[in-house]
């Protein structure tokens, strides 16, 4: 009877974080953008390129930012939330004395990152989409003329002066009096 006991006891011990022991506190996070490439910086410190994939701790939440040279950056929140696997995982440990569920809310192995994968539709920013500038190189738009005075240029329709100090260079300015673009040289 005591070989018995011991034996239920041990099956109970080896068992008592099932979610823990099936699934590991660590989650593969993939972090994707379109177009890709795109920088990627963790709050937690970790970096890359996407398209990236970062091992994570299920407990944690932390935030993503994705940037783009010419693209308006973002963040999204990564959450760690209880999932249906990790608390089919868990279940196994009502089974067994209980002992396991404090184990798994412990180690939060019973919770999934949501979203995953971060996936980020990058926005262009005016005047400097890599589209635009193959229409520049194709002169689809009139340079302006730069004068004597830095940062500011004259319209090639209108010859009317405009200030670009904070126009980057081969942005698009637009000239008010004829309601067309034209590129800061």
């Amino acid at each position: 009877m005591f070989t018995k006991m011991i034996g239920v006891l041990g099956i109970a011990m080896a068992l008592s974080s099932c979610a823990t022991v099936i699934r590991g506190v660590h989650e593969d996070l993939k972090v994707v953008s379109n177009p890709s490439g795109a920088d990627v910086t963790l709050s937690t410190g970790e970096k890359g390129v996407t398209p990236a994939t970062f091992v994570k701790r299920r407990r944690n939440s932390f935030q993503v930012t994705v940037s783009k040279p010419g693209y308006y950056s973002q963040t999204v929140t990564v959450r760690s939330k209880a999932s249906t696997t990790g608390a089919a995982a868990t279940a196994g440990n009502v089974a067994t004395v209980g002992v396991g569920v404090a184990v798994d809310a412990g180690t939060g192995a019973w919770n999934s990152l949501y979203p995953n994968p971060v996936s980020v539709q990058l926005v262009p920013q005016p005047g400097e989409h890599p589209a635009r500038q193959k229409r520049f190189a194709r002169g689809g738009y009139p340079v302006a003329t730069p004068t004597e005075r830095g940062g500011i240029v004259r319209s090639p329709y209108t010859q009317r002066l405009y200030d670009v100090h904070a126009v980057p260079h081969g942005a698009l300015v637009h000239d008010v009096d004829v309601n067309k673009l034209f590129l800061n040289p």
